[in-house]
């Protein structure tokens, strides 16, 4: 009809939270959303983070952000909460992302194009009222994430500041030096799969390659040999492998088992790579 004109769509909400599901406490921030911007769709990202791990949190959002539409990405993984640390909104890309000021949001950021501005919620006028500093997750960061989802301008949920002061999220480095590497494990999923500080992308010339012989050294003087495979079916089953995983990272994996049980590995432990 002539004359008439829509309003900016709204955005859909992805929630992250280290929340668990057997508390009120992911139902009640997707309450929040509803009250404030009854219009939006949330979609759960998952709520099985271990508590306090912003790493594995951080590794989750960066993982499934290249994969949606144009986003409000609400992340709680926020053992600092009731702290000095700050509450921030973040342009990305295509993307806000909304969460403690802690390094969780900083490789998402990073793989939806790099930071573009940043606003300190801490004291955001769309906040609840009497917030409790236990609770950010429910009473700043979901109205925030609630009302940049509906549309509304970030100007007004709080003070811009500069790019350069949000918290990166530092992740140690893997040593590459000839036909050795040093790696790390950064996490481990639910299979018991090992996801390492290695992505794809710096293998290229080296050692690990299809088809290869690799010797795995744990820190306890353990070693084992595994083959280099694009998946897991490639090796039998009870056979451990080294592999690409869905996100461009190198994990290691037992073919239907449990390669942190099979390594006796764990994340932060250490690992050496060299041709067998």
């Amino acid at each position: 009809m002539s004359g008439m004109r829509s309003g900016p769509q709204p955005l859909p909400v992805v929630f992250l939270t280290d929340f668990g599901y057997e508390d009120e406490f992911t139902g009640v921030c997707r309450v929040v959303i509803d009250r404030i911007a009854p219009q939006v769709r949330v979609t759960d990202l998952t709520h099985g983070i271990s508590p306090g791990d912003v790493r594995r949190g951080a590794l989750a959002l960066a993982a499934a952000i290249p994969y949606s539409a144009p986003a409000v990405w609400l992340a709680v993984v926020d053992p600092g909460v009731g702290t000095t640390r700050r509450a921030v909104a973040v342009s990305a890309g295509e993307h806000m992302l909304v969460g403690p000021d802690n390094g969780l949001l900083w490789p998402a950021c990073e793989a939806a194009g790099g930071v573009d501005r940043v606003w300190d919620i801490s004291q955001s006028p769309r906040k609840l009222e009497s917030p409790r500093r236990t609770f950010h997750g429910r009473d700043i960061f979901s109205p925030v994430a609630a009302c940049l989802a509906r549309g509304d301008e970030p100007a007004g949920i709080g003070t811009e500041i500069e790019t350069g002061s949000l918290t990166r999220l530092e992740l140690p480095a893997a040593k590459i030096s000839g036909d050795r590497i040093e790696a790390t494990v950064l996490a481990r999923d639910r299979y018991g799969n090992l996801v390492l500080n290695l992505s794809a992308s710096q293998l290229e010339g080296s050692f690990l390659r299809s088809g290869a012989a690799v010797r795995v050294e744990t820190a306890g003087g353990r070693e084992e040999t595994v083959a280099f495979a694009g998946a897991f079916g490639d090796v039998a089953e009870g056979e451990p492998l080294i592999y690409p995983d869905s996100s461009d990272s190198l994990s290691l994996a037992v073919n239907r088992g449990d390669a942190s049980a099979f390594f006796d590995l764990a994340p932060d432990d250490e690992i050496g790579l060299a041709p067998a």
